[in-house]
């Protein structure tokens, strides 16, 4: 933990890395032919909090709080809400305008010429804005009846047959898996259909974002600063950042 707070702290080495960190995934990102591919490198990234698409984890089951289960959720998007994609209102629609605009920004960083990053940034909106709309929206959300949905293995393998679940699990550690709790089964319907309608360049777009937007934080002082513009100062009117060892500690304690 204390190697962890001094690397955190040592700006002048994030600085000379760069993107270094991060960048033997980016080449395995952009040598994708097609989503077998991808699947095979989200189960390679499992261990790292994945690239997004799909989340996995075990927590205590929501109906019998004495065994925990396996939960399947939706991936992440780069908007804080389903409503900034669907929603028709101006605040939304400048909010969406905007993002699509901070994520070419921050494509750019990875080494992509400007006129590229717009082009692939209007790629990940497109697809975040499909992942988004087979999302519960906030009501719904609040819904137990809604959001714990058991099945078994085979079943989730019906919803999302482009990825081997069996081997996932088995990835993770997780043998002989036989239920799930899914969170939102018409999300992973809908993952199925992007994993085969969308271009192979619209989800390796989805795959760069994620993974430097997963990463700011980490990276050089450029692009925690350029994420600091957007998702505080543009979304919540935020002035300033908090301490550098503050956001540390919270790196360190999880």
């Amino acid at each position: 933990a204390v190697n962890v707070f001094k690397t955190y702290l040592d700006l002048d080495t994030r600085n000379k890395l760069g993107i270094k960190p991060i960048q033997s995934t980016l080449d395995q990102i952009n040598k994708i032919k097609n989503t077998n591919d991808i699947v095979s490198l989200l189960k390679e990234k499992m261990p790292e909090g994945g690239l997004g698409f799909f989340g996995m984890y075990v927590s205590a089951d929501a109906m019998d709080s004495n065994k925990n289960v396996l939960y399947i959720s939706p991936g992440s998007i780069g908007l804080p809400d389903r409503d900034y994609y669907v929603s028709k209102d101006a605040d939304s629609q400048d909010k969406k305008q905007k993002y699509e605009v901070h994520v070419a920004r921050m494509l750019q960083f990875l080494g992509i010429d400007e006129a590229s990053a717009r082009k692939q940034a209007a790629q990940v909106v497109g697809i975040e804005t499909k992942m988004a709309e087979a999302r519960l929206d906030r009501v719904e959300r609040r819904d137990r009846r809604k959001t714990y949905n058991p099945m078994t293995v085979a079943d989730l393998q019906k919803l999302t047959p482009s990825v081997n679940w069996a081997s996932y699990f088995e990835a993770a550690g997780l043998n002989n898996v036989e239920n799930v709790v899914v969170s939102m089964p018409k999300y992973m319907e809908t993952l199925e259909t992007i994993f085969k309608s969308a271009s192979v360049d619209d989800l390796k777009a989805y795959l760069r974002w994620t993974l430097i937007n997963k990463n700011t934080g980490v990276l050089t002082t450029a692009i925690d600063d350029a994420n600091f513009d957007f998702y505080s100062k543009t979304l919540t009117g935020a002035i300033a950042q908090r301490p550098i060892e503050e956001r540390a500690l919270q790196i360190v304690n999880g």
